[in-house]
């Protein structure tokens, strides 16, 4: 309850001479708030510079009139009441909207009213204080409906984490990308939706999936996009594409020609890191209305996780593909084992058999001449044989690289195939020596290397060949690698078109192996300069038994 003293300063009344300096004093430190003072029958006594700024109303012109010039017919009988009740002796609290005389625009103003009371404790006026909350209710709306936003599009981002993890939980392959693609249309209400793997170097889409079209639209569409257009745009992309009219859009022509009419399109490129893995797009929001910032949110999401399904369906490809290579290279390796066998081993063990069927002859008729030729040439044969089976035990599994390790296991190969090539120059250069390794690695790393030799031997018609091995730091990973290099300086050859052909199964099931390792490789080739084969492996530490053998033989 306030009560006051009034006084006559800037008071047009005989009625306010009880009025004190201090309430003066105060009425005009208050500009920025309208104060009011009011008799008991509505005249307004009092008007300060905050008031004037508010409604719009010099004092002037305002005070000794009653207040009710401010008061909406609608609404006059609710203020005559709520004067009633301050000089009855209670507070006035409301918000009203007003237009401000001067501008015309309407302001939001809150109203506290209180009664004045004289020395007698008799109300006399009523003291209206009035704020303008405009500014003030509008940043609290905004923040209000930011929140609302940022919750909203909290449970927009979870529903579709969720939906995305229970796909990828219960499905695989190109399965989960379509489910992807159907839980993206629902959550944007979309009619159509489609989603598509990028190829390898990111120029196009190489799997394409779709949702939405019933079977007879589906195929009317005929050939699925290529990359060009609307596509190939969000492929190129990394934030999403939301357009009102696609129609209108310059771009619009990467669309099957007989695709059925679209309006609004929101597109999201998928990405891991900054690998393009392909794209994911709605068209056709339900009710023709263009697509929100919320769909875009929750299409971003499915988005990010479609990455997740898209590059475990890359790794279950590329896993089929070196099964069927390993398949395919594990054939040749027998068909090659048969023709050795065949022309090898078998045709030595034969001429010693018919060498030694001669000598038997010659024995029994005592031509001791000849029994002695048949038998040197049928030893002879059967050293031949010796060797050309250690050769193949050899070939099959590496008793030099158990007897010898990695680094002199890859010496004597060198050296078996510069006397078999007559090569001029043949050098291992290594940093390796006494080192042992994981037994899948050693045999790894020999076995590109003695396939690359062999096609410098059998292929390069080189003079000169060079290998090199070496342990050092890896860059990409925590620990060493090892790096092998056989170089020739013959024939070369174009490798774009020898490793396309199945044919060339050597070159593949170098490929092949290293990938199994973990590692990487290059070719290089030109003809007539020779060829240069590169490839690095991850160290992993030898088993326990491998090294306590080691530490045994020490």
């Amino acid at each position: 309850m306030v009560v006051m003293e009034i006084s006559n300063e800037n008071c047009q009344t005989p009625a306010l001479s009880a009025c004190s300096a201090g309430i003066i004093a105060a009425l005009r430190a208050t500009a920025g708030v309208a104060v009011i003072i009011v008799a008991r029958d509505s005249t307004v006594v009092s008007w300060n510079a905050g008031a004037e700024i508010i409604y719009g109303f010099p004092s002037a012109a305002v005070i000794g009139k009653k207040l009710s010039f401010l008061w909406p017919a609608n609404e006059a009988a609710y203020y005559e009441g709520a004067f009633r009740r301050v000089f009855a002796g209670e507070s006035l609290n409301v918000s009203e909207r007003r237009q401000t005389a001067s501008t015309g625009d309407t302001r939001l103003v809150h109203i506290f009213g209180e009664p004045v009371r004289d020395d007698k404790g008799d109300v006399v006026y009523a003291l209206l204080i009035g704020r303008d909350i405009t500014e003030e209710t509008e940043t609290r709306e905004q923040l209000n409906a930011l929140s609302a936003h940022e919750y909203s599009r909290s449970v927009v981002l979870g529903t579709a984490s969720q939906v995305a993890l229970d796909i990828l939980a219960s499905r695989q392959g190109v399965e989960a990308l379509r489910h992807i693609a159907d839980a993206a249309r629902t959550l944007a209400g979309a009619r159509y939706a489609a989603l598509g793997v990028a190829r390898p170097d990111g120029n196009g889409l190489m799997e394409f999936v779709t949702v939405g079209l019933t079977s007879e639209e589906e195929s009317e569409i005929g050939p699925r996009p290529t990359g060009r257009g609307v596509l190939g745009l969000l492929l190129n992309r990394t934030e999403p594409l939301r357009i009102e009219d696609i129609s209108k859009h310059a771009v619009s022509s990467g669309f099957p020609p007989n695709h059925p009419v679209m309006k609004s399109f929101l597109g999201v490129p998928i990405r891991r890191g900054d690998q393009i893995l392909g794209s994911l797009y709605l068209t056709d929001k339900i009710g023709s209305l263009a697509f929100s910032e919320a769909d875009e949110d929750a299409v971003q999401a499915l988005g990010a996780h479609a990455a997740v399904a898209i590059h475990n369906l890359q790794m279950l490809s590329r896993q089929k593909a070196l099964v069927s290579g390993l398949i395919m290279a594990q054939e040749e390796e027998r068909r090659a084992v048969a023709y050795d066998l065949h022309d090898g081993l078998t045709q030595f063990v034969m001429a010693s058999h018919a060498h030694l069927e001669t000598f038997r002859k010659a024995y029994d008729q005592a031509n001791t001449e000849k029994a002695k030729r048949e038998m040197d040439m049928g030893l002879r044969y059967l050293k031949e044989a010796v060797i050309e089976s250690r050769r193949l035990v050899n070939g099959l599994r590496s008793l030099a690289l158990d007897d010898l390790g990695l680094a002199g296991a890859l010496e004597q190969q060198i050296q078996e195939d510069k006397n078999r090539a007559e090569w001029d120059d043949a050098d291992l250069i290594h940093n390796i020596a006494g080192r042992r390794f994981d037994k899948a690695l050693e045999t790894a790393v020999y076995r590109v290397a003695q396939e690359a030799i062999t096609n410098a031997r059998k292929h390069a018609n080189a003079t000169r060949v060079r290998v090199v091995l070496l342990l050092g730091p890896d860059p990409q990973r925590m620990g060493n690698q090892l790096t092998l290099e056989v170089r020739d300086w013959g024939s070369g050859f174009a490798p774009e078109q020898k490793v396309g052909e199945y044919n060339h199964l050597g070159l593949h099931g170098m490929i092949e192996r290293v990938s199994l390792m973990g590692g990487t490789y290059d070719l290089e080739s030109r003809i007539g300069e020779g060829t240069r084969i590169r490839a690095t492996f991850p160290i992993m530490e030898p088993r326990t038994s491998d090294a306590s053998a080691k530490q045994g033989d020490e």
